[in-house]
């Protein structure tokens, strides 16, 4: 499969655009607080410029508060080409000082960063990681990470990592361990309309993983939508339980697809998997998603929803496991 690290954004990319990020999140041991931290990249259909941006999204369940915290600048292409050459270009080694002094560094063992924000404000993170060094495709191929379809990439470089540190921000510091994941995505453009869950922190079973997401499509320069495409994998007991095979991802059956709730039964040949994702009483993040083609969307994100999955046999509706977590990361885009 595609290696997951790999800086997606290159000169081919100047014609029909792209965005890329390549994003941790991590909700702290005592289930309290959380945090999103995002590497963004961004190139405008036709242009030859590149956006560079980072973002730092934190939760604070105590204060019932989320607060975001960013900086973008814009670079020549040529000058992002000679900053990211070919023999750097994996997201486990990137580096960036933006002009004003702030700046950000990922690798394998480490996350550092510092904001500097009007009013003089400092925003601060350092943190040491501990990986699982197990990816999961949301493709069931990989042709479709290579192909013109779907125009939205997606993975999760690492399903289970644990980070130790501190994020310092006004209203007062993050320390300590929190458990979450690594993912990536680029691609043309947004979905259309989505949702989107993963979960590592189930009280049946602390070993086990979910990851899916249901997505609607503009097709026909934007005259047509898709139906919901769906894919998602549930690991538990050390086996992988897949309903992602991106040639059935119409069969699959959304209940709701609301902006705080995401109700859906994934179907293979051997299995059911109902999940049940409600975050309407959480505390969430709103933000804007820029495409490349210009257009805006506001996604909406929380690291707290509550859901249930219910594992079944195909065969005889068997219940085979249930898990539940008050820690769903669920996130949304509802045109």
């Amino acid at each position: 499969m595609i290696n997951p690290s790999i800086i997606q954004l290159n000169r081919k990319s100047q014609k029909n655009g792209l965005y890329e990020s390549y994003y941790y999140r991590g909700n702290h041991e005592d289930g309290n607080s959380a945090f999103w931290l995002k590497h963004n990249l961004l190139m405008f259909a036709g242009d030859c410029n590149v956006r560079v941006q980072s973002t730092l999204i934190t939760f604070d369940k105590n204060k019932d508060h989320s607060e975001t915290f960013n900086h973008m600048e814009v670079i020549s292409l040529d000058e992002y080409l000679d900053r990211f050459s070919e023999n750097k270009k994996s997201w486990n080694e990137f580096e960036y000082e933006f002009r004003n002094g702030s700046k950000m560094k990922v690798s394998s063992e480490v996350l550092k960063g510092e904001l500097i924000l009007p009013k003089e404000e400092k925003i601060s993170w350092n943190l040491s990681l501990k990986p699982s060094n197990e990816t999961y495709y949301h493709f069931s191929n990989n042709w479709f990470y290579h192909g013109f379809f779907p125009k939205k990439k997606i993975l999760t470089k690492d399903i289970s990592l644990k980070f130790t540190g501190q994020l310092s921000v006004p209203r007062g510091d993050m320390e300590g361990t929190f458990l979450g994941i690594n993912g990536h995505n680029w691609g043309k453009e947004h979905a259309y309309k989505y949702a989107y869950g993963n979960c590592n922190q189930f009280q049946e079973d602390s070993d086990a993983y979910f990851d899916g997401f249901s997505a609607k499509i503009s097709l026909a320069k934007g005259l047509i939508k898709s139906p919901y495409l769906s894919g998602a994998s549930l690991k538990f007991g050390g086996q992988w339980y897949h309903f992602n095979n991106v040639l059935t991802s119409y069969k699959h059956c959304v209940q709701n697809l609301l902006e705080k709730k995401w109700q859906i039964t994934f179907v293979n040949k051997d299995y059911l998997l109902e999940a049940n994702i409600i975050g309407n009483d959480e505390i969430w993040a709103h933000l804007n998603y820029d495409h490349p083609s210009g257009k805006v969307s506001t996604v909406h994100n929380t690291k707290f929803a509550k859901g249930t999955l219910i594992l079944k046999s195909q065969k005889d509706k068997e219940i085979i496991k249930v898990l539940r977590s008050n820690f769903f990361e669920l996130e949304s885009l509802i045109p």
